[in-house]
């Protein structure tokens, strides 16, 4: 009775198998049947690894090394090179590399022309992988951005040092309609999410402070220059002493009503940032926590119910005590 076979050998099983083969063959002392019979293949592959033993000694695999690359060492370098100056310093209309860009790319500068397909495997031999971009507003100022981190955080600090109050405010939407984030599934089995198509909103402002504390004002409908206001007046209770309060340049935030408050009160001061750019204000992690942690893949079927998840969001906020860590962080990158 034959013994049970695999249906299907690893590369290494095939070789051990065949190395076991040769043996028998150089001993000569068993037929080219007995060796199919006992290895379980068929004599015309026996009679063929014979041939093979004698051709060349042994029956030991061989690693085929493939063609040799049309780009020399030191012209993959250049290409890296011209690849991180990116598509527009070569003449394309955009940021984005394509394999078809840097497939015209390679042809144009070193005459060597590859397909497009090629060109995948040659950006994963550079370390490069198909990336989704994050997206940057074209209107922001590079230059003051480097002048806001360089001159006026460390003012900002300095203050702080002193006894004055940093507080970085901004104003954040949450509609209905959800927000969507990764969850596990069987394999092949694609999770559905009901949320709602609706695009009722509430809209919160919310501060937080050097010392680690967190304020927010929710309500149904945009922040207007009045709200702000009215969250400022808040803030000047439980905050005591000299107050700077960091923002952005929303149109709400320059209104004259809102310069005229602030004038009347001696210890409260704006400093603005640089348009566009949100990274230097850390409560915006604040909002992209909530998103993603609290109401993430969370249906709301009314506003009520929302309202009564981001009760529970602002807690939570406070119990792990991230307006705190936001600022440490914040404080340590702009160093």
């Amino acid at each position: 009775m034959a013994e049970w076979q695999p249906t299907r050998y690893t590369r290494a099983q095939l070789e051990e198998r065949r190395l076991a083969a040769a043996k028998w063959l150089q001993e000569g002392t068993h037929s080219h049947r007995d060796i199919a019979e006992h290895f379980g293949v068929s004599v015309v592959t026996v009679t063929t690894w014979n041939a093979r033993l004698k051709k060349r000694g042994t029956l030991q695999a061989t690693v085929a090394t493939g063609r040799h690359s049309r780009m020399t060492p030191a012209q993959h370098e250049q290409l890296r090179t011209r690849l991180k100056a990116g598509a527009l310093a070569h003449g394309f209309p955009d940021e984005t590399w394509t394999t078809r860009r840097v497939s015209e790319l390679i042809g144009r500068r070193f005459a060597i022309w590859y397909h497009h397909d090629h060109v995948r495997k040659l950006l994963h031999q550079l370390g490069w992988t198909p990336q989704m971009p994050d997206g940057r507003a074209a209107e922001r100022n590079e230059l003051r951005m480097a002048t806001w981190k360089e001159q006026t955080a460390p003012e900002l600090k300095k203050k702080v040092a002193e006894g004055a109050t940093l507080i970085y405010l901004d104003e954040v939407g949450f509609a209905l309609k959800g927000v969507r984030r990764r969850t596990w599934s069987a394999r092949g089995v694609t999770p559905l999410v009901t949320l709602p198509a609706n695009w009722a909103k509430l809209s919160t402002i919310g501060a937080m402070t050097s010392d680690g504390r967190f304020f927010q004002n929710t309500k149904t409908g945009a922040i207007k220059h009045g709200d702000v206001i009215g969250f400022l007046h808040h803030l000047l209770r439980p905050v005591a002493g000299e107050m700077v309060v960091v923002l952005d340049n929303a149109s709400i935030h320059r209104a004259k009503a809102v310069q005229a408050f602030v004038a009347s009160h001696e210890r409260l001061s704006l400093e603005y940032l640089p348009p566009y750019a949100p990274e230097l204000n850390p409560i915006e992690l604040v909002w992209a926590y909530v998103k993603r942690h609290v109401l993430g893949n969370f249906c709301a079927r009314t506003v009520g119910m929302l309202k009564q998840k981001l009760v529970g969001a602002w807690q939570r906020v406070r119990y792990v005590g991230l307006p705190q860590q936001l600022f440490d962080m914040n404080l340590c990158r702009d160093q």
